[in-house]
C-alpha cells in the first residue's frame, strides 16, 4: 500500500496560539520546538515534566493542569497532541478537524494533518528529515549526517545573503551577485577559510553593481 507524500513547508509562528495536549517527555520536545519558533504555547495536561514546570514558572508558556477537556482547541492555530493516555489524541485530532484546526497526534500518522520532521539548525540554516511518520529513526540517522556537512562558511554565506537581500533593491543584478555569492569564487574564498580576500572580491562586486544604476 502505498502512502501519501508529503507537501513540506515552514510554518512561521511567531506569536501563534498553539495548543499542546500532554506533558511527558514527547511532549516536552514538541514544546521547546514551538517555543524556539515564537509560539504562544499553552499546555493541557494533569502532570507535566520538570522543564515544563519551569518554563510555565517562568511565564514561557501557560499550562492547565488538568485532563484536556471538549471545546480546548478552540482559539488555537495550531494542536499537537502528545498525551500518554492513547485514548485522548484521536479526541484532540476530531475536535480540530472539525474546527479546521491543524493537528499532529504523536506517533499517529492517520491523525496528523501535518507531519514533525528530525530537525538540525545552523544558524540560519534549518535542515529537516521528514520520513511521512513511517520512519522517524531513519529521519534522525540522516538528520545528524547531513546536520554535520553544514559549514560554518555555510552559516556565514547565509547571513551574508540575508543582510545583502534586505540592502539592495531586487532585481536581475541583485540576483546574479547573490548566485555569484554561493557558486563563484567568493564561496569558494570562504570555504578555504579566506575571508579577507572574499571581503575585497565582494566589495568590488558591490562597486560594479552601484556603477551599474542598479543601487541608489
Amino acid at each position: 500500500m502505498s502512502h501519501p507524500i508529503d507537501y513540506p513547508v515552514c510554518l512561521r509562528l511567531e506569536g501563534r496560539r498553539v495548543l499542546l495536549v500532554g506533558g511527558g517527555t514527547i511532549a516536552e520536545g514538541r514544546a521547546l520546538a514551538a517555543l524556539e519558533a515564537g509560539a504562544r504555547l499553552r499546555v493541557v495536561a494533569p502532570e507535566a515534566t520538570a522543564t515544563l514546570r519551569t518554563l510555565a514558572t517562568e511565564g514561557r508558556l501557560e499550562w492547565l493542569a488538568r485532563p484536556y477537556a471538549s471545546g480546548d482547541v478552540r482559539g488555537h492555530d495550531l494542536v499537537l497532541a502528545a498525551a500518554d493516555d492513547t485514548s485522548v489524541g484521536p479526541r484532540v485530532a476530531a475536535e480540530a478537524r472539525a474546527l479546521g484546526i491543524w493537528v499532529n497526534t504523536a506517533d499517529v500518522p492517520a491523525l496528523c494533518d501535518f507531519t514533525l520532521p528530525s530537525v538540525g539548525r545552523r544558524g540560519p540554516i534549518t535542515l529537516a528529515i521528514s520520513t511521512a511518520g513511517q520512519a522517524p529513526a531513519v529521519a534522525r540517522l540522516l538528520r545528524r549526517e547531513l546536520t554535520a556537512r553544514v559549514a560554518p562558511h555555510h552559516v556565514w554565506l547565509a547571513r551574508l545573503s540575508g543582510w545583502l537581500r534586505r540592502r539592495l533593491p531586487a532585481g536581475v543584478e541583485r540576483q546574479r551577485l547573490l548566485k555569484g555569492l554561493v557558486e563563484g569564487d567568493i564561496g569558494a574564498l570562504l570555504a578555504r577559510g579566506e575571508r579577507k580576500a572574499a571581503g575585497v572580491r565582494l566589495r568590488a562586486a558591490l562597486k560594479t553593481l552601484k556603477s551599474s544604476g542598479e543601487t541608489t
